[in-house]
């Protein structure tokens, strides 16, 4: 058909060894086209909708808009590289194998399954709002905008990674041990036992505190445990009494949330000044 207009046609079953060039502003309004050789440009033409289409082997080379693929099935896309444009509406897409997808900017993924991915490089302004049960085993993720959840997943390893600015609101454990210290320095007795601030050793391993007395008389020591903060219990003396110029090390015998130190001059009226550090790890 060379020049005319086709204004209506009920069903055209085969064009099978044909050849269509070029079809310029045309639109497709009702019909069935049942099987083709090949078509080599649909430039100007507008496909408003396909339901239920199943595309099975062939090329489409260069196409205008497609506004929606609602219900077809798209079953494999190998060595496939979308450069720019809108997928609005998609069924299930079960296999993007060797494809590149090199940008998605401003995207929220609501719903679905991604099955198998190539190469996803940037993922810049979108939103990923839950990833559940997922594995993710090796892989780099470049640039991600906000993560807000990742419930269930597993996280095997995170080499070389520096984290900002966010928020990490629960933690299993630490493998690599960390270390406390705390001193204090210039401390003077009295007759009475005086307590330093508690520590919360609730998430400590092991701790002690190092007494040095650097005054000119003997002094007492002893660790104090707590579970509510208030009412603290003795657990440990130390070496007492502490000579002037001497050091002892009390590690506490028992386990409670609160752990202090508390010290007194030996001797009635007889003040020295002792210097307390205390050294903790994590479990």
């Amino acid at each position: 058909m060379t020049a005319g207009t086709l204004s209506s046609a009920g069903t055209i079953t085969n064009i099978l060894e044909g050849t269509i060039t070029n079809v310029l502003g045309a639109t497709i309004t009702a019909g069935t086209l049942s099987s083709a050789g090949t078509v080599t440009n649909i430039l100007n033409g507008t496909i408003t909708s396909v339901l239920g289409a199943t595309i099975t082997a062939g090329t489409l080379s260069s196409a205008g808009t497609v506004t929606n693929i609602l219900n077809g099935t798209i079953t494999s896309v190998l060595g496939a590289t979308i450069t720019a444009g809108t997928l609005s509406s998609a069924g299930t897409v079960t296999n993007i194998l060797n494809g590149t997808i090199t940008s998605v900017l401003g995207a929220t993924i609501t719903a679905g399954t991604l099955s198998s991915a190539g190469t996803v490089t940037n993922i810049l302004n979108g939103t990923i709002t839950s990833v559940l049960g997922a594995t993710i085993t090796a892989g780099t993720l470049s640039s991600a905008g906000t993560i807000t959840n990742i419930l269930n997943g597993t996280i095997t390893s995170v080499l070389g990674a520096t984290i900002t600015a966010g928020t990490l609101s629960s933690v299993t454990s630490i493998s690599q041990r960390s270390f406390i210290e705390q001193t204090t320095t210039g401390i003077a007795t009295a007759n009475t036992y005086t307590p330093l601030p508690a520590v919360t050793t609730s998430v400590l391993g092991t701790y002690s505190f190092f007494i040095n007395n650097t005054g000119a008389n003997p002094v007492n020591t002893r660790v104090e445990i707590s579970a509510d903060g208030t009412n603290y219990f003795v657990d440990t003396t130390g070496d007492n009494p502490l000579a002037a110029g001497s050091i002892d090390v009390i590690v506490p015998a028992r386990f409670l949330k609160y752990t202090r130190l508390s010290y007194q001059s030996a001797n009635s009226g007889s003040a020295s000044t002792i210097n307390v550090s205390f050294n903790a790890q994590g479990t």
